[in-house]
Parts: structure tokens; C-alpha cells; sequence
């Protein structure tokens, strides 16, 4: 990656990466932190989507303390609010472009050919598998088998997107799997992607 200088003119001491948590062992393998010293990282909690409103009072705050540090800011998050873009725009905040966390972890091309492929496609990754309990039984109500067919009734496949420093979560994988009624199916992510969506902010 090659630094650029903001195109607002304006030089910052510190770069500020605002990042949903599911993308730590991304940013970890690309050791943006190593490469570059004036980089801090900070992860907010990876079940806010599932809460979009507290997920934007996150942001806004982070995005404030930020900007009081007179720190340049990128946002590495999906479209996981609405209003997101205009929001990070406003307060001159970069958003690394992307709609879903999972494309940005398989690239544009593989992402959109899996869905090609099957629509109904469930997407999971190390922090969900781990906490399947807590971010979707529970406040779905999965337990339950009629809201578990509700919930579930247009998906066929379950796609584990695993990453290198996962452990083996295999087992995990095809439990919910069969929980949930899907096949499933893994694919290892990509980060060549998202590093090339950081240069172009770096």
C-alpha cells in the first residue's frame, strides 16, 4: 500500500480506522499497524447490525472523538444503517466502499457469482459462528420452530467465508447447519480486495 495525501489539503498526525470487529483478523493478517505508524484501529462490537440505531450512535460518537483528536477517519463498515455514506461524508469521514462485510471479504466478482448461483445463500464467519447463540437464536427466537422456518424459509445454503487465522470451526459450522435446514459450503476469503479498497484511502 502507498500513503496519499487527503484531498482536502488538510494533514493529520493519526489515521483512524472505524471498524466493525468482524474485519480484526483482516486487518490483522494485512498488519496495516505494522506497515504504517500513524494508524490506530478501533473495532466496535460485531452484533450492533442487528441494533442499526445504537450501531449509528456508535459511529457518531467515535466519529466525534475522532475529529476532536483532529484524526483523519476511515469507515470500514457495510451498508449496516441507513444512511451511512452521507453520514461518513458529512463529517468528512472515508468509507471503504462496499455494501456487505462478506463482499468485501470474497471481492465483488465472488460474492455476486455465489449469489448468482443461489440467491438464498445464508452467510457466516468466525465471529458469528462463535456467537450464533447470542446474535441470532436468542433475539430471533430461533428456539422456536415456527419463527426458525420463518426466518429461514427463503434460504437453501449456509456459506461459511473462512479466514486464515480461523480455528477449526468446522464442526460448529455444520451444527447450525443442521439446525438451521441448509447445506453448507465454505469459501476461503480474499483479502486482496479489501487491501486494494484500503490503499486507494491510505
Amino acid at each position: 500500500m502507498s500513503k496519499a495525501t487527503p484531498s482536502n489539503g488538510i494533514k493529520h498526525s493519526i489515521v483512524r480506522i472505524l471498524a466493525c470487529r468482524v474485519f480484526r483478523p483482516a486487518l490483522e493478517h494485512l498488519g496495516l499497524e505494522r506497515e504504517y505508524s500513524d494508524i490506530e484501529l478501533t473495532y466496535l462490537p460485531p452484533n450492533l447490525h442487528l441494533r442499526p440505531q445504537e450501531l449509528g450512535k456508535y459511529l457518531r460518537r467515535e466519529i466525534a472523538a475522532a475529529e476532536r483528536r483532529n484524526e483523519r477517519i476511515i469507515c470500514l463498515y457495510g451498508d449496516c444503517f441507513p444512511g451511512i455514506s452521507d453520514y461518513c461524508r458529512r463529517h468528512g469521514a472515508s468509507r471503504v466502499p462496499g455494501p456487505y462485510c462478506w463482499e468485501m471479504l470474497l471481492g465483488s466478482d465472488r460474492f455476486n457469482r455465489l449469489l448468482e448461483e443461489n440467491a438464498g445463500t445464508y452467510f457466516l464467519e468466525k465471529e458469528l459462528i462463535c456467537n450464533f447463540r447470542d446474535y441470532c437464536i436468542e433475539p430471533l427466537e430461533l428456539y422456536d420452530d415456527e419463527m426458525r422456518e420463518e426466518c429461514f424459509k427463503h434460504y437453501h445454503r449456509l456459506l461459511y467465508v473462512r479466514q486464515p487465522s480461523d480455528p477449526d470451526l468446522l464442526t460448529e459450522a455444520n451444527e447450525i447447519a443442521e439446525f438451521l435446514g441448509l447445506s453448507l459450503e465454505i469459501q476461503d476469503a480474499d483479502y486482496s480486495h479489501l487491501e486494494e479498497r484500503l490503499s486507494e484511502l491510505l
